[in-house]
């Protein structure tokens, strides 16, 4: 005799099929699962240091204190002085000048896009530590930064202070650094993107 659709006999075979579909389905992913979860080992902090790879840079820190170093133990009279020692290290010096109690600096990053601003701001910081060790007298030292054209697209401060405290011993390399660093201003624009209307 021929089963319908219809029949309870056909529709009870259907149902159990797919239940047993259905749980072999289940079994099999809790598998997956399971041995997925265990390939890793739980994140308990983060970042996990040890799973992060050793970057292919240098660290800020260690660039602060190897450019800082590079001129705070020479003897630097005058900002002549300054400016001449800077260029020997390839610091385009556009022009140095006192303006009341502060001294003002304009130089090109003409490295910006191989080595960055920080490279040549710990330069720059070691050269005017040198200075005050010498005997100049100025509240800071303003940095105007300049780019090929040359038009200004930053700023950093020096303050007299903090070079003292670094000739003292009382603030490291990295320490007078970093606070140096943190004064940086960029003057550039975000870029404007036009969209048309019938876009």
């Amino acid at each position: 005799m021929k089963r319908t659709a219809s029949d309870p006999t056909s529709a009870t075979t259907r149902r159990r099929f797919l239940q047993t579909v259905t749980v072999a389905t289940a079994v099999a992913s809790a598998g997956c699962i399971e041995e997925i979860g265990t390939e890793f080992p739980k994140n308990e902090q983060w970042p996990i240091s040890e799973y992060v790879p050793d970057l292919p840079v240098a660290q800020r820190t260690a660039v602060l204190e190897e450019r800082i170093a590079v001129l705070s133990t020479d003897r630097i009279a005058d900002p002549d002085a300054l400016a001449s020692k800077l260029s020997e290290y390839e610091l385009a010096v556009e022009s140095i000048e006192r303006k009341r109690d502060v001294l003002t600096i304009e130089y090109v990053n003409t490295d910006r896009r191989e080595e960055g601003t920080v490279h040549d701001l710990a330069l720059l910081a070691g050269g005017y530590a040198a200075l005050v060790e010498g005997g100049y007298e100025a509240a800071a030292l303003e940095a105007t930064i300049l780019d090929d054209a040359p038009a200004s697209y930053g700023s950093a401060t020096v303050e007299t202070p903090w070079a003292a405290a670094y000739n003292a011993g009382e603030l490291t390399a990295a320490e007078y650094g970093e606070l140096v660093v943190t004064t940086i201003k960029s003057q550039r624009s975000e870029p404007q993107i036009n969209v048309s209307t019938a876009e």
